[in-house]
């Protein structure tokens, strides 16, 4: 699979470590999914990295999770835009970013006591520095989905500032 997904500018490649770093950082990413029909379906997430799989939350039905169950297969994108390079002609112009892409499978996690592990693990990320919370509890997470993302394949790219 890592063929089918090589980077087309090596130069800007990121690391893996430096792509895992990114990716776990990262307030916000997108989910790719392909329908039944071939179109594509892309919504926005909060995530957590858990070893070498990405997670998120979600409602125990809907869209998102009819189409992960007909086709597992997904990818999932984060990004920042860091600034435009300018110039005096508008072919001067360009972007620096960092970017990843992680490409795998996504499954359900079934025990409860593993989505209240991840729910907690959501929470702390994205609570505001030194907030406390009651930590969910397995009887809590019965009443949402959990969902991982074996990643088989990461690349990340970036176009640093350069001073």
């Amino acid at each position: 699979m890592q063929d089918k997904y090589a980077l087309r500018c090596h130069d800007r490649a990121l690391t893996p470590e430096a792509s895992w770093q990114f990716l776990a950082a990262a307030p916000v990413g997108r989910l790719g999914l392909a329908a039944t029909d071939g179109s594509p379906y892309i919504v926005p997430l909060n995530h957590v990295v858990c070893g070498h799989e990405i997670f998120f939350h979600c409602a125990g039905k809907g869209r998102k999770l009819e189409l992960l169950r007909a086709n597992p297969q997904v990818c999932y994108e984060v990004d920042s835009q860091l600034g435009t390079k300018t110039g005096p002609r508008a072919c001067d112009f360009g972007t620096y970013y960092k970017s990843v892409i992680a490409f795998g499978q996504a499954y359900e996690v079934d025990d409860n006591e593993k989505k209240a592990e991840i729910l907690n693990r959501l929470v702390q990320k994205h609570a505001p520095s030194g907030h406390s919370f009651e930590p969910a509890t397995a009887v809590d997470a019965a009443s949402v989905a959990i969902i991982g993302i074996r990643v088989e394949t990461l690349t990340g790219k970036s176009r640093p500032y350069i001073t």
